[in-house]
């Protein structure tokens, strides 16, 4: 069994390292865009078809919630919405786009700069270990899965 200070110092470097990445990436001038806002938006560009009843139901929040979230980030130009057959739709602009892949451009770069500090080899490594640790992971979500 692994230790509970093991386990604190992973999520303590895993934090640190999502902290790191946010910071300040999620700034556009005067305005900062939460992270449920981000995800928001994310979602909102990965699905086709975007109701507010089914961005209710992904993040598990009211409809009056989703409602203020995407007036607001309506106001600063990154969705708009639209009708179609009597449900409300819900769509990235182009500055939407714009700003998820600024966003994620950041994300990457700094994660390259972060990983070539690495030689290949420990790159190598690392990446074995994060898959082996999803792998595990998966293993927990689903015992019927286990293959030992």
């Amino acid at each position: 069994m692994i230790e509970d200070s093991k386990v604190d110092q992973f999520l303590t470097h895993w934090r640190f390292i999502n902290r790191h990445l946010r910071e300040g990436r999620l700034t556009n001038g005067d305005k900062n865009i939460t992270r449920l806002q981000w995800t928001l938006l994310r979602h909102v560009g990965r699905s086709e078809q975007c109701t507010m009843g089914s961005i209710a139901e992904h993040f598990n929040v009211g409809m009056s919630t989703v409602s203020q979230m995407i007036d607001r980030l309506e106001k600063w130009g990154y969705v708009e919405r639209g009708t179609s057959a009597r449900v409300k739709m819900v769509s990235l602009t182009k500055k939407g786009e714009t700003i998820i892949q600024e966003v994620r451009a950041s994300y990457l770069q700094q994660l390259t700069h972060g990983l070539s500090r690495f030689s290949e080899d420990e790159q190598e490594t690392f990446l074995e270990f994060l898959q082996r640790l999803a792998e595990n992971l998966k293993d927990v979500s689903d015992p019927g899965r286990r293959t030992d």
